[in-house]
């Protein structure tokens, strides 16, 4: 207990000693830290008043209308450095491009020369670009309906050397000429054209010394395959000896298809395709004819809204190839549902198959669509004639010679009434045989006689289903014949029509194929120069 409060003592004697030391280091931070504010915030004011004094004393005498030199025989150089950013849109119906662009110009003032030690060793400056001398750089495949200087607006970087830099991200819309040929699997190749427009090749010259697509990120549609720049000197009609510089830079893009084939042409496909059912149906069905205008339509639909994404024109699109030949099959399919239609309602006529389109379609066209003739290829086509019979007459003598009659018998007499036979002929008195002597089997012989007026009824619709005159053997035949051409010429036209579909795909194919190769530079500095 003793040991434990002597200690408990010594502890308490030594607080007031680390409390003086920790208050002195505070209060040295503190003095620390207040010392190096007030020299950083006497080094800002010094450093902002350098810079004042500066902008002051090179502003005091600088004419930004006149060219920044010395020398009026002194050519200033411009460097260009190009970076395309983005495709905002690309509009194929008025030719035109609107991208998001970095720009960066680089030239040399000799009136914007500082020595820095003069100015607390400032070695640059950064101040609006309207406030110096600015190369009149225009953007020549300008499609904007109205035009604002790029260069303006923005602010410039100036080194103590006189080197300016001007640098600002600027979107564009110009001209573009869009080769729809193989539109949605098309590349495009736009040139973006930059020079001055009063200052001639002596007095300023712009050249392309930089930039690329490092920048570029996709729209989703297009994808940027290349750019390349050009440094040219044109002659114009208003001065034609004087030359004057420009730089042309070309960017290639080559759009993603995704959209257009499955909205577009995997719908259209599947609608050529459907539109072969239609050969499938029955030829007697009436959803036949029906069913192939409903296709036509649809197609007329898809083509409406191809028709409205593309420049009108002389040049068709290979999407709009494609349209009109499904287009052009779907309305030869409807075409050849109709011939088969006709042909199948020749026979609920008379007349015979002619000899000629007999011989093309069961006997040559049939074994090779694999359709079964029956007994039509055997016996071939007959046309002969039933002479000095009528069709009724033999149907009615046929069909009696193959019913036999029950005679009733004589005891029965009709409605109990006794017929006296005095006054009867005897040419008619067979038929009195025939009458009941009872009411009792009245009923039944009058029910005898109804079933074989029945069977003859009946006889005589199925010989004859449409009604009117009865058909004969050979006129049957002739109807059975109609029919297997009917159902020939059917698959005939289905397997034509597929045939038309996969030639059709093929083409399409061939020319997706011929264009999906790779982009290859060119030399387009040459082309130009030429």
């Amino acid at each position: 207990m003793y040991t434990t409060m002597h200690s408990t003592n010594g502890s308490t004697r030594q607080q007031p000693k680390m409390s003086v030391i920790r208050s002195f280091f505070k209060g040295l931070f503190y003095c620390v830290f207040i010392l190096q504010a007030t020299g950083y915030i006497s080094a800002g004011r010094a450093e902002g008043h350098d810079q004042v004094r500066l902008v002051g004393d090179l502003m005091e005498t600088y004419n930004k209308y006149v060219r920044p030199v010395k020398n009026s025989s002194t050519i200033v150089i411009v460097d260009f450095q190009f970076f395309f950013s983005t495709v905002l849109d690309m509009d194929e119906r008025e030719q035109t491009l609107t991208c998001a662009t970095w720009l960066t110009l680089l030239w040399h003032d000799e009136y914007l020369v500082w020595n820095p030690v003069d100015y607390g060793g400032l070695k640059k400056i950064k101040i609006p670009a309207e406030t110096i001398w600015l190369p009149d750089i225009y953007f020549y495949n300008n499609a904007a309906p109205t035009y604002e200087n790029f260069l303006n607006g923005t602010i410039v970087k100036i080194k103590y050397t006189g080197a300016i830099q001007w640098a600002a991200p600027v979107n564009f819309k110009g001209q573009c000429l869009l080769d729809i040929t193989y539109f949605p699997f098309d590349q495009q190749k736009c040139d973006m054209k930059f020079g001055p427009w009063q200052h001639d090749g002596t007095e300023l010259i712009v050249s392309a010394t930089g930039g690329g697509s490092t920048v570029f990120t996709t729209n989703g549609e297009w994808d940027m395959m290349g750019l390349s720049s050009c440094n040219n000197v044109e002659y114009y009609p208003d001065d034609p000896d004087i030359p004057y510089t420009d730089v042309t830079f070309y960017i290639n893009f080559s759009r993603r298809p995704h959209y257009y084939v499955f909205n577009l042409m995997m719908p259209s496909l599947l609608n050529t395709l459907l539109a072969s059912l239609a050969f499938l149906l029955p030829p007697q069905s009436q959803g036949k004819v029906n069913l192939g205008v409903t296709f036509l339509l649809s197609m007329t639909v898809f083509l409406m809204i191809v028709a409205k994404s593309i420049p009108p024109t002389n040049t068709v699109p290979v999407i709009g190839q494609y349209f009109a030949s499904s287009m052009l099959l779907v309305s030869m399919s409807l075409i050849l549902n109709v011939i088969v239609v006709t042909v199948f309602t020749k026979s609920n006529g008379v007349d015979p198959v002619p000899i000629w389109l007999r011989t093309l379609v069961i006997h040559i066209l049939a074994p090779l669509v694999r359709v079964k003739t029956g007994d039509l290829v055997k016996t071939g086509s007959s046309r002969k004639r039933l002479k000095g019979k009528t069709r009724t007459g033999g149907f009615f003598r046929s069909s009696t010679r193959e019913m036999e009659f029950e005679r009733v018998p004589n005891e029965v007499r009709p409605h109990s009434l006794a017929f006296e036979t005095t006054d009867v002929d005897a040419n008619e008195k067979h038929l009195l045989d025939y009458a009941p002597n009872n009411s009792g089997d009245r009923l039944e012989s009058i029910t005898l006689e109804l079933k074989k007026v029945n069977e003859i009824l009946n006889a005589f619709g199925q010989t004859n289903p449409g009604g009117g005159p009865p058909k004969t053997a050979e006129e049957k035949k002739n109807s059975k014949a109609w029919v297997v051409t009917a159902r020939v010429l059917d698959r005939v036209f289905l397997v034509l029509y597929l045939i038309g579909n996969v030639s059709s795909l093929l083409m399409l194919v061939f020319q997706i194929l011929h264009i999906g190769e790779p982009y290859v530079e060119e030399d387009l500095c040459h082309e130009a120069e030429e």
